[in-house]
């Protein structure tokens, strides 16, 4: 992997603490990143999942996108998910709901993991 990935990976498990990050590497690179327990609020059932995504080798010029948290995550007044978040996906063999928010900035405003990780949960933590 490379040493910003490296880096990446352990910002994430800092800021995470103490939940588990599950790394594999990508084989260009980059790397695959689980965060396990991730708590996204009263508004889902479970309250807590794992978030993934994939920090490819070009990171931090590149986005991490899409995103992914636990099929098995339901909204818990019943309603489904619209676009941005969609059902029916699988990341590295896990069962996914994907999570499409986008840094079209990324090349002249590079955001870090944890950054991205963060954004992504408080958007699926307020999403109506």
């Amino acid at each position: 992997m490379k040493q910003a990935i490296v880096k990446a990976i352990e910002e994430l498990k800092s800021a995470f603490s103490p939940s588990s990050v599950q790394v594999t590497e990508d084989g260009g690179g980059g790397a695959y990143v689980f965060v396990e327990s991730v708590r996204i609020g009263s508004l889902y059932v479970p309250q807590i999942t794992w978030i993934g995504g994939h920090i490819t080798a070009l990171y931090p010029y590149s986005d991490i996108y899409p995103m992914f948290i636990d099929a098995s995550v339901c909204r818990a007044n019943g309603k489904g998910f619209a676009a941005p978040i969609t059902i029916g996906h699988e990341f590295l063999g896990r069962p996914a709901i994907q999570i499409s928010r986008r840094n079209n900035q990324v090349q002249n405003s590079p955001q870090t993991a944890v950054s991205k990780f963060l954004k992504v949960i408080d958007f699926v933590e307020h999403y109506q």
